[in-house]
């Protein structure tokens, strides 16, 4: 029983791992991601925005350093600890799992909600200057003589 909890929970922990991985590999829509930091440089330039690191105890050299800076830098959708840290080597419980995705789905879903808004005002954009070229072509046609 002990070594199929233990990999339940393994799979657990993977499937969680994974899907973490997923939601840091994500691109913002409208943000280019933060270029790679340089070790002892805590910001990057995004957007014109300097963007600092909140977390005390990730190091500039870690491998999840960039993945961080996109999720609490860019999409502010992950947060650490009142005192400033991460403490990304502790174990995360499904409760913090859960609040962490829900905000960086929020995000997504918002950004996603302000891509599908802009897409809209363009569309309409152009069906108006299709109905005023439409109407200047009719203009010009009856302007043309007839033909016997």
């Amino acid at each position: 029983m002990m070594v199929i909890t233990t990999l339940g929970q393994w799979g657990l922990r993977a499937a969680l791992g994974f899907g973490l991985v997923a939601l840091a590999t994500v691109e913002p829509a409208q943000a280019s991601p933060a270029p790679l930091i340089a070790p002892g440089d805590l910001s990057a330039q995004a957007e014109g925005q300097t963007l600092v690191l909140p977390f005390t105890d990730v190091p500039t050299d870690h491998w999840a350093y960039q993945a961080l800076l996109n999720l609490a830098g860019v999409y502010g959708c992950v947060s650490g600890y009142p005192d400033g840290t991460f403490q990304g080597e502790n174990a995360v419980s499904r409760y913090e799992f859960a609040a962490g995705m829900d905000s960086c789905l929020n995000v997504l879903a918002e950004m996603a909600a302000q891509q599908a808004q802009a897409r809209d005002r363009e569309v309409q954009s152009l069906i108006q200057s299709m109905e005023q070229s439409l109407g200047e072509l009719r203009d010009l046609e009856s302007d043309l003589p007839e033909t016997p």
